[in-house]
């Protein structure tokens, strides 16, 4: 099967063509509701050299904008933090609302003139970008124009009720400790996606992993915007007789299956009957990539004092498993500067899931893999 050529790995152009056909049309993962809880909460973010910000307002609605003042294009929030009321540009302190809105324009018409006749501050409000909370992930979409956020999530809710429930969303809790791991990958967005996608590396790569949950037991299932892996070998304790909190739902004699899908474009999942976690793959720039992964257990009960050894544990397992991929994702991106090397090959068997996000990419892009 053919696969995308090196340039979609190496070339700036590539990577702002990808923002606009790829990203920008589609319902994307940008980030996490808790890290901006509170109304003045401020968490600025960088995504395919875009600034974006998002911040909680007053009326504790969590709200995504383009991180520049309208001024003259400064960064507006260069850090995570918490504001009292409002939002000040380091330049020239033009200042906003929490919700956006252009409130000061200190000596715009000359010194201690504050306001200009013609000048319409309505007119000059941050920049807002549609964003919807689904539990705790913040979704964006660029372009304004991608169809209801309902019918893009549909069909991985479905996959899902089946074993956490109708209400298993809700049970979901993020600990204050143990439950993020942030990774930098020297590499494009896609080798981190691709990477995750199949189990065929196991052996090699993760060979703790794989004597608990071997590439034996993994199948792949596709799906119009996601692909990924179902496994038959999870373990709740890794064999103990304690294990965290399960999902109320999940049928007993499934306990031992596990789903590791990607929504497409950048939203890595791993659901199991005790926790899921959640990996979102941040572009950079074409050759750097974000990985911010949250953790989450089931009820209030699992993200108390009783159960912090568990979560270390597993904290530490997965912080460990996604660690080791760094290096031979770096060395993918590595390899596609080589005249050696343009695509590779996709095995049918071992590749199909890798074959499937190529085509994907392909389609939004324009570009034939036939």
């Amino acid at each position: 099967m053919k696969a995308l050529p090196n340039h979609f790995y190496t070339g700036r152009e590539e990577f702002l063509e990808e923002r606009e056909r790829v990203f920008a049309p589609m319902w994307i993962c940008v980030g996490f509701a808790s890290d901006a809880p509170s109304a003045g909460d401020v968490q600025p973010l960088e995504f395919m050299e875009m600034p974006l910000l998002m911040v909680r307002g007053s009326d504790q609605t969590l709200r995504v904008f383009h991180n520049v003042c309208r001024h003259r294009g400064h960064v507006l929030i260069s850090e995570r933090g918490t504001v009292k009321q409002l939002l000040r540009c380091p330049y020239h302190s033009w200042t906003y609302t929490l919700e956006g809105k252009l409130a000061r324009t200190p000596n715009v018409g000359g010194v201690g003139i504050n306001d200009i006749a013609d000048f319409d501050r309505s007119s000059f409000g941050l920049i807002e970008v549609p964003s919807v909370e689904w539990h705790d992930l913040v979704f964006v979409n660029l372009s304004g124009d991608a169809p209801a956020f309902e019918k893009f999530i549909a069909p991985l809710e479905q996959r899902w009720e089946p074993f956490w429930g109708v209400e298993g969303s809700s049970l979901l809790r993020r600990a204050q400790s143990y439950s993020s791991i942030r990774l930098e990958v020297p590499a494009n967005w896609k080798l981190a996606v691709e990477n995750y996608l199949e189990a065929y590396h196991l052996p090699t790569v993760h060979p703790a992993l794989n004597r608990i949950s071997p590439l034996a037991d993994h199948e792949i299932h596709l799906g119009e915007d996601f692909a990924g892996q179902l496994s038959h070998c999870y373990t709740l304790g890794a064999g103990t007789s304690r294990h965290l909190p399960v999902f109320p739902a999940w049928p007993k004699e499934l306990y031992n299956e596990a789903q590791y899908p990607a929504l497409f474009p950048n939203t890595l999942l791993g659901l199991q009957a005790d926790h899921l976690f959640v990996m979102v793959i941040l572009p950079l720039t074409y050759d750097r990539t974000l990985e911010e992964t949250r953790l989450y257990c089931v009820g209030d009960e699992s993200v108390s004092e009783d159960f912090k050894d568990l979560r270390q544990v597993q904290h530490g397992f997965w912080t460990d498993v996604f660690a080791e991929d760094i290096g031979v994702v770096t060395g993918m991106q590595t390899g596609r500067a080589s005249p050696g090397f343009d695509g590779g090959v996709l095995t049918p068997m071992m590749d199909t899931a890798t074959a499937h996000f190529h085509q994907w990419v392909a389609k939004r892009v324009g570009m034939s893999l036939a």
